[in-house]
C-alpha cells in the first residue's frame, strides 16, 4: 500500500486552559487540542477549528503538528463534539512514531449492487460502519471498500471476508458480521 502524505496543521501554544480561555478561542476560530504519549510532556494547544474539521471529513488520522518550535507526527484519538454534535469543541493528539503499529477506527465502504437485493422485501443493513485495524500509523488508509455485489440473503459478509492490504490486520472476530441483506417481515 502506496503511504500518503501526512498533512500539517499548525498548532499554537496554549498557556491558558479553563472553560473561560477555551470558549474565548472557540470564538476565535480556533480549536483547544492536547498533545500526549511517548513519555514526554503533555502540551496544550490550539489548531485552526476549520482546517482541523476539513481533515476529518477526509478521514484524517495521523497529522505532523507544526509548532513555533517543533514538528511532531500525531494520531488523532478522540474527537469531542458539542451536545447537537454540529461543533468540534476539544481534539486529543497522541504522539507517533510513523513506523510504530497503532489500531484505530477507519471507515468502511461497501461498492457494488448485491444480487441479494433484487428479491422483493429485501434490504441491507450494513452493521459496522467503522472497523478498527492495526497497521503502521503511516499506512493507516482513509477508508477501506468491500465489494459487496455478490452478497446474497442469508449470506452476510464476516469480517474474515475482508480483502485487506497485507500491511494491515482487522482486529474484530473473524465471525464478526459486517453487512447482510435482510428480508422485511411484510
Amino acid at each position: 500500500m502506496a503511504k500518503h502524505k501526512i498533512p500539517k496543521l499548525a498548532a499554537e501554544t496554549r498557556n491558558q486552559t479553563g472553560s473561560r480561555s477555551t470558549m474565548r478561542l472557540r470564538e476565535s476560530g480556533q480549536l483547544p487540542a492536547v498533545i500526549y504519549g511517548h513519555k514526554q510532556e503533555t502540551s496544550h494547544v490550539s489548531v485552526d477549528a476549520k482546517e482541523m474539521l476539513q481533515l476529518l471529513h477526509r478521514n484524517t488520522h495521523v497529522l505532523e503538528i507544526v509548532s513555533e518550535s517543533s514538528s511532531e507526527s500525531c494520531l488523532v484519538k478522540q474527537v469531542q463534539w458539542d451536545h447537537l454534535g454540529s461543533q468540534i469543541i476539544h481534539v486529543d493528539l497522541a504522539r507517533v512514531d510513523l513506523t510504530e503499529r497503532v489500531r484505530t477506527h477507519v471507515v468502511l465502504e461497501l461498492t457494488g449492487d448485491p444480487i441479494g437485493l433484487k428479491e422483493s422485501g429485501a434490504f441491507l443493513e450494513q452493521h459496522h460502519p467503522q472497523i478498527e485495524v492495526e497497521c503502521q500509523a503511516a499506512a493507516i488508509p482513509d477508508q477501506l471498500t468491500a465489494d459487496i455485489s455478490e452478497l446474497e440473503a442469508g449470506k452476510p459478509l464476516t469480517a474474515a471476508e475482508l480483502s485487506l492490504p497485507d500491511d494491515i490486520g482487522c482486529t474484530l472476530p473473524p465471525e464478526t458480521i459486517l453487512a447482510s441483506i435482510s428480508m422485511s417481515a411484510d
